[in-house]
C-alpha cells in the first residue's frame, strides 16, 4: 500500500510527464510548503499549478480532496493560492486528468469526478482539459 505522501509525489511526477510531452517548460517548488506544486511555463504566462490525484472510488465518484491541512485537521485553502489544479483519476489502468481553473473551485473541500462520458458533473467539462494551461 503506497502512503499519502508517495502517491501525491507520484502524481506529482505524473502531472510533469503529460505536461513535458505537451511542450510546456515546468518549475518544481522546493519543500512542500507552497499551496502549488510546480510553475508551468506555456510560452505566454506562468501558471502555478496544485497537483492532486486518487485511485480510490467511492460510490458515486472519485473524490479528491482540495482543503489543507493543519494541527486542528483540515481547513479551506485560501483563495488565490494557484491558478489551475491538476487532478487526475486512477481507473481502468488509465490516468483521466481534469484541468481546472482556481475560480471555479472557491472555497471547496473537495471535488468529485465521474469517470462517465454521460456524466454532468460540475468538473467534467474540464477533463482532459489540457488545452487551458497549453
Amino acid at each position: 500500500m503506497i502512503s499519502n505522501k508517495a502517491a501525491g509525489t507520484l502524481y506529482e511526477k505524473m502531472f510533469a510527464v503529460e505536461a513535458l510531452s505537451r511542450g510546456l517548460s515546468l518549475s518544481d517548488t522546493v519543500g512542500d510548503y507552497l499551496p502549488y506544486d510546480c510553475i508551468v511555463d506555456n510560452g505566454r504566462e506562468l501558471l502555478r499549478i496544485q497537483v492532486k490525484g486518487t485511485r480510490a472510488k467511492q460510490a458515486s465518484g472519485y473524490k479528491v480532496t482540495v482543503a489543507k491541512g493543519n494541527s486542528l485537521g483540515k481547513v479551506a485553502r485560501d483563495i488565490d493560492a494557484f491558478d489551475y489544479i491538476a487532478c487526475v483519476v486512477m481507473a481502468d489502468g488509465n490516468a483521466h486528468w481534469y484541468i481546472v481553473p482556481e475560480k471555479i473551485i472557491e472555497s471547496k473541500m473537495s471535488m468529485k469526478f465521474f469517470l462517465s462520458p454521460l456524466s454532468k458533473g460540475k468538473y467534467e467539462k474540464y477533463k482532459h482539459g489540457w488545452d487551458l494551461i497549453c
